[in-house]
């Protein structure tokens, strides 16, 4: 029994280091293509009209990373538009004076991919913080500016916990060493200011992601295990290796425990049930109750007939 469990342990650890389990189901997926987000296109002669700016909802402590009247201006469900670069200018002044990444005047608050999408009025100019891998990252000219703003990076980042819809994540540089390019799988963690959600032409219809600017997001490369270690056949070679030993060892510390005493009594043989059951005469339930009744009245019977 102790081998028993030695084995059933090791063979665990075995299955969930080198066989993780992933579950059926992931999170749900957010419809994101622009029709089903901002409705259908206007068709024919029709003209839509714009409503009159708002700004954002104020809160306490509020610590917006561009003027009220600026983001007011901005749009949701839409590409970058001329209205929108005051607010996007001033976003990037504010990264530039905090020094890169570190956008330290407001405590960020983390933010899932849902609610930037499901309320972006509500976090637009505010600092938010998130995880996840980027999967691009390019370089791209800014649009002439008076704002000094030449350059900027603009990654596609896959959130941790999905869906699998990207975030853009817009930044003024990338830690250094990290690669770049158009099939990358970077983890990095993001705190930087929510700008808007912004429509995009995917494969498959125009869609729409949260835009995030940061001075720099938060890298955390993945160390490679060294060759031969645990991460190659070589470790895999090992683990078996040990859980062999650890089989063998308790099998021999079980075999010493047991010497010295009484060998149990072996186990009676098992009843053949077959055997057993061949000479009973197979009857229905009524047939029971009758002979039942009929026995209960011949032992009346002898017991009225017995002396006293």
């Amino acid at each position: 029994m102790p081998a028993g469990l030695v084995v059933v342990a090791l063979l665990s650890w075995v299955e969930h280091t080198w066989f993780p389990r992933h579950g059926a189901g992931g999170p749900a997926q957010l419809d994101t293509r622009l029709e089903a987000v901002a409705g259908p296109a206007p068709r024919g002669d029709e003209v839509v009209i714009e409503r009159d700016p708002e700004p954002p909802d104020a809160a306490p402590g509020d610590d917006l990373a561009a003027s009220r009247t600026a983001l007011a201006r901005v749009r949701d469900a839409t590409t970058f538009r001329d209205a929108d670069n005051d607010a996007w200018f001033q976003v990037w002044q504010t990264l530039e004076g905090q020094d890169g990444s570190s956008a330290g005047r407001a405590r960020p608050r983390d933010v899932s991919f849902r609610e930037l999408f499901g309320q972006p009025r509500s976090f637009r100019g505010r600092l938010v913080r998130m995880k996840g891998t980027l999967r691009r990252a390019e370089r791209l000219a800014a649009p002439p500016n008076d704002y000094g703003v030449d350059r900027y990076w603009q990654c596609w980042m896959e959130p941790a916990g999905g869906p699998s819809s990207p975030v853009v994540i817009q930044c003024l540089t990338l830690p250094a060493g990290m690669p770049t390019g158009l099939a990358i799988g970077e983890p990095v963690e993001v705190t930087g200011y929510f700008f808007k959600n912004f429509a995009y032409n995917a494969a498959d219809a125009i869609r729409v992601a949260p835009v995030i600017m940061t001075g720099e997001p938060g890298w955390r490369p993945v160390v490679a295990a060294p060759r031969g270690g645990l991460g190659g056949p070589g470790g895999v070679t090992l683990v078996v290796a040990a859980t062999v030993a650890a089989v063998v060892g308790a099998t021999w510390l079980g075999g010493l425990a047991s010497r010295g005493r009484k060998p149990a009594e072996p186990p009676p043989p098992a009843a053949d049930l077959d055997a057993a059951l061949a000479a009973v005469e197979p009857f229905s339930i009524e047939e029971s109750l009758r002979r039942l009744a009929a026995d209960q009245a011949d032992r009346g019977g002898a017991a009225g007939g017995r002396p006293s």
